[in-house]
């Protein structure tokens, strides 16, 4: 009687093993991107297609990812970074070139757009355009009057209407609020002179009486639920609201905005390049980048997805602006020791 259960008892034991010795082959890939920027049926989906797990962590702006990239024990495999922070990256020799060859898919990118992601990244060596857009403010059209939205400028950012009530949100990105008051005093976001910054302090120590946090993620829930009622915000990130909850609107200020773009980029420390290759491959394939595109509702370089795009999405200005727009638009780019100006005067408006 007790020899077949210890037989039994043997064989579930064996059999657990190899449950367990299969389980821990599965190759695992991860992933460090933004919040609420990628469609989660992919990741489930390419998980499925290729009997992996994806580990996928999330950050709110470029200098946080940066410093944990530098700081984890465990190395990430893909990240999304913006420009500037692409020309960072390659420069302190983190990146993995991109051999194109291994991604068949990547013929559906817009040449023109490559040629312009070559500002931050010579050749196209290390980055694949993921997505672009524009920052803006999302307001909530309960609490904000459209005559004040009616201005469609910076300014509404300092306006007096809510001096004393706690209800505007800048981006926690230096680059971005510095660049906000640059812009809608006439300068190139990128000028770090002493003459431009100064006036860009000005401005920012008035808005700043108004600016209850400087925030990239909170937003997204705040101005929905009247915590915020202005907030500067990323396009894509405003329209996602939007789509939800029709008290929400969003302004391209009149003064003209940040143009970035963001791109997908593998580390030279991946432990895993050939399934990072294939995640790369599967992200350029056409219907997943176009679906990607709707899901977040921003510009996709796919030239191939963005065909298919349907009319009104092709057509938001919110999303692709007209030329005369982009025209008052300035890419953000990496600009060395410079930036150690912008990251003073920002660290000060927020401690102010």
């Amino acid at each position: 009687m007790k020899t077949p259960t210890v037989v039994k008892l043997i064989l579930i034991a064996f059999l657990m093993l190899a449950l367990s010795s299969c389980g821990k082959r599965q190759p695992v890939l991860y992933i460090f991107n933004w919040s609420d920027y990628i469609d989660p049926e992919l990741l489930s989906e390419f998980e499925t297609a290729n009997n992996c797990k994806v580990k996928y962590s999330t950050y709110d702006s470029n200098e946080n990812m940066l410093t944990k990239i530098k700081s984890a024990r465990e190395s990430f495999d893909i990240i999304f970074p913006s420009g500037d922070h692409v020309s960072i990256l390659s420069r302190e020799n983190l990146l993995e070139p991109i051999d194109t060859s291994k991604l068949p898919n990547y013929k559906n990118l817009d040449l023109a757009l490559l040629q312009k992601a070559q500002s931050f990244d010579a050749g196209n060596k290390y980055a694949i355009p993921y997505f672009w857009g524009l920052t803006g403010l999302v307001f909530n059209k309960r609490y904000v009057p459209a005559a004040l939205i009616a201005k469609q400028s910076w300014s509404i950012v300092g306006d007096a209407f809510f001096k004393d009530k706690n209800k505007v949100t800048m981006l926690d990105d230096a680059r971005e609020v510095i660049g906000s008051a640059l812009i809608y005093n006439g300068f190139d976001l990128n000028d770090t002179s002493d003459s431009a910054l100064a006036v860009a302090k000005k401005t920012l120590s008035e808005w700043d009486i108004n600016i209850t946090q400087f925030d990239s993620d909170s937003y997204k829930n705040e101005v929905p639920d009247g915590t915020t009622w202005v907030a500067q915000a990323y396009n894509g990130d405003a329209l996602q609201q939007m789509a939800d909850n029709s008290d929400l609107g969003f302004v391209l200020p009149i003064e003209g905005s940040s143009l970035w773009m963001d791109n997908i980029v593998m580390l030279k420390s991946s432990k895993n390049k050939e399934l990072a290759y294939k995640f790369l491959d599967f992200l350029l394939e056409v219907n997943n980048a176009k679906r990607n595109s709707e899901y977040t509702q921003f510009a996709t370089p796919n030239k191939a997805a963005h065909e298919l795009l349907a009319a009104d999405m092709k057509n938001n200005p919110f999303i692709y602006p007209s030329d005369e727009y982009l025209n008052k638009c300035y890419m953000i780019k990496a600009i060395g020791e410079e930036v150690k100006k912008i990251d003073a005067l920002y660290e000060a408006i927020k401690m102010n």
